[in-house]
């Protein structure tokens, strides 16, 4: 192969470039790399302020709705539910404890001792009221003998008596009348009298001094004529 001469290859190369000198001129600057250069580090931003906590929107004193309707209201509509409790107005929680934690019980009083009572024993019964007691249903003077409830006594029986105090009291029967009854007793030998009106109430006891004659029935007169009967037969006409 024959070498090509170096000047008439030039003078070609040099006339197709100058005719083409838009087009080189555009794939000129469509190869242009200054855009590729690395584009410089942009600033650091700011660092962003922290986000406060949002403060719990006030409650409004507007009727509650049921729980259904709260949706993704459901703490502010627990909140406002919340403040209705009558517990927040309570000082004291139900089992009587203050709700403050930081409360402070005061010190208990001391109250002045006031004047001692002395035990008094109850003064004893006197003999005659215990004997006044006794309830007699009957007597029998001739017999010596009196009646209570369903129990026979007389001369020289000896019984107890229980007093609304729970005590007992042996008595002694030592004489039976018409108007009292004499008992002793026999711890202290004391005697007292239990007088008796076993008659109804408006009758005095006294003796008659003429007929008794009970009430309806006619005095017999002496002197009177004696009725007699017909012996002759009435006519049936």
């Amino acid at each position: 192969m024959k070498p090509t001469p170096f000047l008439p290859t030039l003078i070609v190369a040099t006339g197709l470039l100058l005719s083409a000198g838009p087009a080189f001129a555009q794939m000129a600057e469509g190869l242009d790399t200054a855009d590729l250069a690395p584009a410089e580090p942009a600033a650091a931003a700011a660092p962003t302020a922290e986000k406060k906590p949002e403060a719990a929107p006030a409650t409004e004193a507007r009727e509650i709705e049921a729980s259904r309707y709260a949706g993704e209201e459901l703490p502010a509509y627990v909140r406002q539910l919340s403040a209705r409790f009558s517990i927040r107005k309570r000082t004291t929680d139900p089992f009587g404890r203050n709700q403050d934690p930081n409360f402070v019980a005061p010190a208990p009083k001391v109250i002045a001792k006031g004047p001692t009572t002395s035990f008094q024993a109850t003064p004893p019964v006197p003999f005659s009221e215990v004997v006044a007691g006794i309830s007699v249903n009957g007597v029998m003077p001739g017999k010596q003998q009196f009646l209570i409830g369903n129990r026979m006594f007389h001369t020289d029986d000896v019984f107890h008596l229980r007093l609304p105090t729970g005590k007992q009291m042996g008595v002694k029967v030592l004489s039976v009348s018409s108007t009292r009854i004499r008992f002793r007793n026999v711890t202290t030998n004391e005697t007292a009298d239990l007088t008796l009106n076993m008659l109804p109430a408006g009758m005095v006891p006294q003796k008659g001094t003429g007929k008794m004659m009970p009430p309806g029935v006619e005095v017999q007169d002496s002197q009177a004529p004696v009725e007699i009967q017909p012996t002759i037969p009435l006519s049936n006409n």
